[in-house]
C-alpha cells in the first residue's frame, strides 16, 4: 500500500488514533530539530511513510506490506511509530476484513522464543481490520534482532490459521530516527527461510 493509501485509511479507522499519537510529536518537532526522517527512507525491512496534515504538521510512521510470494495474496500490513514523548512505541497490524477476532493476532520473535506478542483488535474499516500493541525497549530490541519472526491470525471463522514470516529488522533504528525527529530522543527505546510450516511472505514495495 502506498503512503497515501495507508494514511487515508488511517484517518478513517482506528488509525486515526495512530495518526493522532504519532502526530503529537511531529506537530511541534519540525522547527525544533534537524534530525528529520525522509519519506521513503529505509530502515531494514521498514519504509518511512510521511503525510503532511497541515502547515508545519507532519506525521511519519514505519510501514511494510506483506504479500505471499507464491501468488501475491495480501497477508498483512505493519505500522510502527514512536510514542510521542513517552518511552516505547506502538506496533499495529492490518489484515483483510473478515478476520476471526477470538483467534487473535500474534507474533513470535523467533522459533525458539517462548514469548508471544498478542496484539489487541481495535476496529475495522470497509476492507481492513487493525490490531495494536504497545512495545517497551526490550521488546523493540528483541523484535529487531529476531531471526525470522512468525506472525499469525485466522482470516475467517472456520479457516485454518494463516501463519507467515515477517522481517522486523531495522525496527529499533527506525523508531530511534522517528524519536529524534520528534525531539523524543530521551524516550527512545533502543537504537530467511527456515524449517517451519509458515507461509513464505515478501515485502511489497
Amino acid at each position: 500500500m502506498t503512503g497515501d493509501g495507508f494514511m487515508r485509511r488511517a484517518l478513517v479507522t482506528t488509525g486515526a488514533a495512530i495518526v493522532a499519537m504519532a502526530a503529537a510529536g511531529f506537530a511541534h518537532a519540525q522547527d525544533q530539530t534537524q534530525d528529520r526522517v525522509v519519506n521513503g527512507e529505509r530502515f531494514g525491512a521498514w519504509t518511512v511513510n510521511c503525510e503532511a496534515l497541515a502547515v508545519n504538521e507532519t506525521v511519519c510512521v514505519l510501514n511494510q506490506r506483506l504479500v505471499r510470494s507464491a501468488d501475491r495474496v495480501f497477508l498483512a500490513e505493519f505500522l510502527a511509530f514512536d510514542n510521542a514523548g513517552e518511552p516505547g512505541a506502538f506496533l499495529a497490524a492490518r489484515v483483510p476484513l473478515g478476520v476471526h477476532f477470538p483467534s487473535g493476532f500474534s507474533i513470535r520473535p523467533d522459533q525458539e522464543s517462548e514469548d508471544v506478542l498478542e496484539l489487541a483488535w481495535q476496529s475495522c474499516a470497509t476492507d481492513l481490520c487493525e490490531a495494536l500493541i504497545p512495545l517497551d525497549a526490550e521488546q523493540i530490541e528483541a523484535l529487531s534482532a529476531a531471526d525470522g519472526a512468525i506472525a499469525g491470525y485466522r482470516p475467517r471463522f472456520g479457516a485454518d490459521p494463516l501463519v507467515f514470516r515477517v522481517d522486523l529488522t531495522g525496527l529499533a533504528d527506525g523508531l530511534a530516527a522517528l524519536a529524534r525527529a520528534t525531539g523524543n530522543a530521551d524516550a527512545d527505546a533502543g537504537a530467511e527461510d527456515d524449517d517451519t510450516d509458515a507461509s513464505d511472505a515478501q515485502t511489497d514495495q
